[in-house]
């Protein structure tokens, strides 16, 4: 068995997490071994849309998430994403793929609304008709990739690959009753939420939402008045059901949460279209991950304002679960897919 073990680092806005990972790359079938995981809370502002921006801050959490866990190896998978990051249909002539690569600075300008000297580039082909290939562009600002490269290197570990968190979605959810047909991904974090098509395990549209689970709590707490904490213990416990009459901070954290999910509803919708438009095809389930989409009620809200069957990820049943990852928890099981299939990119 050709084996591998690698650690998916996903570098939130509000946490670290990371998974540790052990998988056949001989035989893509078999269930990868979740053998470790972890996460912890950065600071405030230390991480912004994907930018270290306290960079000894951030070094200092990794090297005390791996101190804590006792990862086996230092060997890391970065992942990236933020609403500066591009992923974009594109077609371009067909070559050998490293061709491709090495051509994009010089073909891809005119696609793209930032500098390509900026950017780091990359292609993700998905098809090839007639002298022509389809795929997926990637534009990362340079900032974005150097600044979590940095942080790992600070922290004494060594990162053997950079890829995007979509990237890692698909190939932590896309599996199992998913990894054939038409999957929608949502994964709503902290400041932004996610959303990838995938197209028999193959991630065809990627957008980056400006909507989060912090950002509703900061809105109550702004609409409302109140701190912070009891914004957040708020919109836990009036979530999306209806609060009814009486309490008017329970009333008026409702209307801040149900607009916050209805624009962010109506965004993926618009998102799924699209893809229907440009492909013929239509989304058949949606996935449901992040903490954020914990919130009560937001699963259902989904499912029937978009008329879609709608489940929240599992990673426990695809995945092999070591005995020492047993206490994994439903957040767990939320929060974790990016740096699952980060780690999974390995064998990629």
């Amino acid at each position: 068995m050709a084996r591998a073990q690698v650690v998916g680092l996903d570098i939130g806005d509000t946490q670290l997490r990371a998974v540790e990972l052990a998988l056949d790359t001989s035989d893509p079938q078999r269930s990868p071994v979740i053998q470790r995981y972890a996460e912890i809370d950065l600071a405030p502002e230390a991480v912004r849309d994907g930018v270290v921006a306290r960079r000894a801050e951030v070094a200092d959490a990794v090297k005390n998430l791996w101190n804590r866990n006792r990862f086996a190896t230092k060997d890391v998978i970065l992942g990236l994403g933020g609403q500066r990051v591009v992923a974009r249909e594109a077609t371009l002539p067909s070559a050998p793929l490293d061709s491709l690569r090495k051509a994009l600075p010089f073909t891809v300008q005119d696609m793209i609304m930032v500098p390509v000297d900026q950017c780091q580039l990359d292609f993700y082909p998905l098809y090839e008709v007639e002298g022509q290939v389809t795929g997926l562009l990637v534009a990362v600002p340079t900032e974005a990739v150097e600044s979590n490269i940095e942080v790992v290197l600070d922290a004494g570990l060594k990162p053997v690959r950079v890829d995007l968190a979509a990237f890692g979605l698909v190939r932590a959810l896309a599996r199992g009753q998913f990894q054939h047909g038409v999957v929608g991904i949502v994964d709503v974090g902290a400041d932004m939420t996610t959303v990838v098509v995938a197209q028999n395990g193959e991630p065809v549209i990627t957008r980056i939402l400006p909507t989060g689970g912090r950002l509703i709590t900061d809105q109550i707490a702004r609409t409302l008045g109140i701190p912070q904490h009891h914004a957040e213990r708020l919109k836990i416990e009036v979530a999306l059901m209806n609060p009814g009459e009486g309490n008017a901070q329970a009333q008026g954290a409702f209307s801040v949460i149900a607009e916050k999910c209805q624009a962010l509803v109506e965004q993926v919708a618009r998102t799924f279209s699209f893809y229907g438009q440009s492909s013929g095809h239509t989304v058949e389930h949606v996935v449901i991950s992040g903490r954020g989409g914990m919130l009560n009620g937001l699963g259902q809200y989904i499912s029937t304002a978009l008329r879609l069957p709608a489940s929240f990820s599992a990673l426990d049943s695809s995945f092999s679960v070591q005995r020492s990852a047993k206490s994994m928890t439903p957040e767990g099981r939320m929060s974790l897919p990016v740096a699952v299939g980060l780690a999974m990119g390995v064998a990629a």
